[in-house]
């Protein structure tokens, strides 16, 4: 059985452990801060967890309605953002912020797929079809998410801990969304990309 509130436990540890790195670093720097190399290093730091807490509040909350250039700006904030890119439609079109946060969250979920860097790239078709293709050496979806994907079994993959839960959790706001997730091959592309299609 799937039990929601398990789900918000597993939620929360990774977004505290993904907020705990620039906080020790913080903590750590913080007695030399009068030092201008030390106080340079502290202001970056504190520019990345504020970019973080930005992302997360709107992947992970209840955030605004948004177009996909804001989209942008908030993945900058991203955990892997030092080697991963994405690149977002061009649209300017508001999207409500249920579409948003699974936007933000599959964003996320193929930067997984990218454990040596690379791009993500988005793209959105004129039927409302959101496609995601993680670019790069070593580029894989994880295996917890393609299990979700074959077998749907949304309770085994809740045993899997913290380091994976962005896979139950794409699929539990594709859900609530309404949108319907496939794997679609792509001509020259390592990997699979994903297909997100509004429901029949």
């Amino acid at each position: 059985m799937f039990h929601p509130h398990r789900l918000a436990e597993l939620m929360a540890a990774r977004i505290f452990h993904d907020l705990g790195s620039p906080m020790a670093s913080i903590t750590a720097i913080l007695p030399q801060a009068t030092d201008p190399a030390a106080h340079a290093i502290l202001m970056e730091t504190a520019g990345e967890l504020r970019a973080r807490m930005k992302l997360f509040a709107a992947a992970f909350g209840h955030g605004d309605d948004l177009p996909w250039h804001d989209l942008a700006l908030l993945l900058q904030g991203a955990p892997m953002a030092h080697r991963v890119r994405f690149e977002v439609p061009p649209s300017a079109a508001l999207m409500p912020s249920g579409r948003v946060r699974l936007m933000l969250s599959t964003a996320l979920l193929s930067a997984e797929a990218l454990p040596r860097g690379g791009v993500v790239r988005i793209a959105q078709s004129p039927a409302g079809e959101v496609t995601f293709l993680p670019e790069g050496r070593d580029a894989a979806w994880s295996p917890t998410f393609v299990a979700l994907m074959a077998e749907g079994r949304l309770e085994q993959a809740l045993e899997e801990g913290p380091r994976r839960v962005l896979a139950p959790w794409v699929i539990t706001q594709a859900m609530a969304e309404g949108m319907e997730l496939s794997f679609a091959m792509s001509g020259g592309a390592s990997v699979p990309l994903l297909l997100l299609s509004p429901g029949s």
